[in-house]
C-alpha cells in the first residue's frame, strides 16, 4: 500500500482553501452574516441526501462487496458510538465548559469522512476504497444525526431534550437517503440517467458549500480567539492524534479479513471534524463559536497529521 505524502497534503490544501472563500465572502459583504442558516438547511435537507444516494447507487453491484460493506458498517457503528461516549466523558474530565461539552465531544468523535475522506480514499485506494468509505459513512450518518444531534443540543441551556423531535431526527432526509440508496444498491435497481444526472449535479454542491460554511462561521470569530482556547487545543490533539493512533493499535489486535477495510477506517478517523458540525450547531442551537475554533485548528493541523497517520497503515 503505497501512500504519497504530497498527494494527501495537496488534497487537504485544496479543500482548506474553500474555507477561506466563505470567510472572505462574509468579511467583504458578499454574504450576509445570517446566511449560514439557509445554506445549512440546503445542505442537510437537499445536497447531503443527494450525495449519499448518488455515491451508493452508482457503484456496480459486487457480491464480494456485501461482506466487506457490512463489516465496515458494523465496525463503524461501534467505533463512532464508542468515541462519542468516550469524548463526552473526556469533556467532563478535562473540565470543558458546560455550554461547550456537546460540541467538544461531537468534534472529537465525528470526522469529515464524507466531504474530505471520500476524495482522499479515492486518491489513495481507488474505487474500492471509495466504495468502502461510502459504506462507513452510512454508519456515520446513523450515529451523527441521532446521538450526535442530541449531544449538540445539550449545549443549549434552554433545550428540552435538545428541542429535537425524535421522529424528525430518525426520519431525517439524511437517514432516509441512506436507507433508500441501500435498497437500490442491494436490490440492483437501476436509476434512470434522466434522474441520476440532476441528482449528481446537486450532490456536487455539497463539498464546496459545506467547507465554505466553516469559513462563514470563522468570519464571526475574533482572530485572536482562534488560537487562545485551551479546550479547542485539547480537542484537536485528541481527535487528530490520540484517536487515530488508538484505532491503528486496535486494528492490529483485531485484524479484518480485508486489510482495505481497516485502512479505510483509519484514514476516515484521521480526518478533521465533520464539516456538518456548523450545520448541526445552526439547526440545534449549539455553541457555534466554539465549533468554529475547533474546526479551524483541526483543519489547519490535519494537513500535517493525516499524511503521518496514513504512513502508519
Amino acid at each position: 500500500m503505497n501512500l504519497d505524502f504530497f498527494t494527501v497534503a495537496s488534497n487537504l490544501i485544496s479543500l482548506f482553501s474553500l474555507i477561506a472563500v466563505g470567510y472572505v465572502a462574509v468579511r467583504t459583504g458578499v454574504l450576509d452574516e445570517h446566511s449560514s442558516h439557509s445554506f445549512s438547511s440546503l445542505l442537510l435537507k437537499i445536497t447531503l441526501p443527494c450525495t449519499i444516494f448518488v455515491s451508493i447507487v452508482q457503484k456496480e453491484y459486487d457480491p464480494a462487496f456485501l461482506h466487506d460493506g457490512l463489516t465496515i458498517m458494523g465496525a463503524g457503528l461501534v467505533m463512532f458510538s464508542s468515541l462519542m461516549y468516550l469524548s463526552r466523558g473526556l469533556s467532563v474530565l478535562l473540565r470543558v465548559p458546560v455550554n461547550s461539552r456537546g460540541v467538544w465531544a461531537f468534534t472529537a468523535a465525528f470526522t469529515n469522512g464524507g466531504f474530505m475522506g471520500f476524495p482522499i480514499a479515492l486518491a489513495l485506494f481507488g474505487a474500492d476504497g471509495l466504495a468502502l468509505a461510502v459504506m462507513l459513512n452510512i454508519s456515520f450518518n446513523a450515529i451523527v444525526y441521532t446521538i450526535g444531534a442530541f449531544e449538540i443540543a445539550r449545549d443549549n441551556p434552554d433545550h428540552d431534550g435538545g428541542g429535537i423531535s425524535v421522529k424528525s431526527v430518525i426520519f431525517s432526509n439524511i437517514n432516509f437517503s441512506s436507507a433508500l440508496s441501500l435498497l437500490f444498491y442491494f436490490g440492483r435497481i437501476r436509476v434512470p440517467e434522466l434522474v441520476l444526472t440532476p441528482l449528481t449535479f446537486v450532490s456536487n454542491i455539497t463539498t464546496p458549500l459545506s467547507m465554505m460554511l466553516i469559513g462563514v462561521a470563522l468570519a464571526h470569530t475574533k482572530t485572536g480567539e482562534l488560537f487562545s482556547d485551551i479546550h479547542a487545543w485539547t480537542n484537536t490533539f485528541i481527535a487528530l492524534i490520540v484517536y487515530p493512533v488508538v484505532i491503528c493499535l486496535l486494528a492490529k489486535i483485531f485484524p479484518t479479513s480485508n486489510p482495505l477495510v481497516t485502512a479505510i477506517m483509519i484514514v476516515i478517523i484521521a480526518m478533521p471534524a465533520a464539516s456538518v458540525t456548523t450545520v448541526m450547531c445552526e439547526m440545534y442551537h449549539g455553541n457555534i463559536d466554539f465549533a468554529a475554533k475547533v474546526m479551524f485548528l483541526q483543519n489547519l493541523f490535519s494537513v500535517l497529521t493525516i499524511p503521518l497517520i496514513c504512513m502508519m497503515i
